[in-house]
């Protein structure tokens, strides 16, 4: 009986330690958002990506520990990391990442200046290929 309590317990604590590996990737998420400008459909993917993610890692996990027998209280222990992580360690971690992104923004739009300006070279040629090769369209 006592192992079977073991088991449980230590099933619990993997998932609690699970739930605090997801926020924490999905806080990697938010940082990287913040870092990168973002259109929706991309977001939107992002999101799509992390929940793929987060089924394979929950469901992988119960397989390997539970032999994929679905317990309520794996869940509630998921949920614990999250929430405990989100509560605490997460409102600080984003509090310091928000106050030095402008700075680090700043470091690297000096790295990447060259390769947005050939960017932006790059897109007129192209458009004025095409306004150039609609034009020779329309002279025949």
């Amino acid at each position: 009986m006592a192992g079977l309590l073991y088991d449980e317990l230590t099933l619990f604590g993997i998932c609690f330690l699970l739930g605090v590996a997801l926020a924490v990737v999905y806080d990697l998420v938010r940082i990287f958002r913040l870092l990168v400008p973002h259109m929706d459909i991309i977001v939107d993917l992002e999101d799509l990506a992390f929940w793929l993610f987060t089924a394979w890692m929950v469901f992988g996990t119960l397989f390997k520990y539970n032999q994929g027998a679905l317990r309520g209280y794996a869940f509630i222990g998921m949920f614990a990391g999250v929430i405990i992580y989100a509560l605490t360690l997460s409102r600080l971690i984003m509090y310091m990442v928000r106050k030095l992104v402008p700075y680090w923004k700043k470091c690297f739009s000096g790295i990447f200046k060259p390769f947005k300006q050939f960017a932006g070279f790059l897109r007129k040629e192209l458009k004025n290929a095409k306004d150039e090769f609609t034009i020779a369209l329309k002279g025949r």
